[in-house]
């Protein structure tokens, strides 16, 4: 959780600090690079804490099913 908290809160400072038509190479370049670095951790952090990278969820698929054959013989 604690890991949560540092990715938002470094997301909502990289944006509040991202100015596209700013003179300054701070505002108009490294913010938004950091916009999409903590984005992506974000996205990471949810899948991770979501399960869908475990061993666990990889046999079912989406609805819980084998995924194959024709249920007959």
């Amino acid at each position: 959780m604690k890991w949560l908290v540092f990715i938002l809160l470094c997301l909502l400072t990289s944006w509040h600090y991202t100015d596209l038509s700013a003179e300054s190479a701070w505002q108009n370049m490294l913010a938004p690079i950091g916009v999409f670095i903590f984005l992506i951790s974000l996205c990471l952090w949810l899948v991770v804490k979501a399960g869908f990278g475990s061993k666990a969820s990889r046999g079912g698929g989406f609805f819980g099913g084998d995924g194959g054959g024709d249920g007959g013989c």
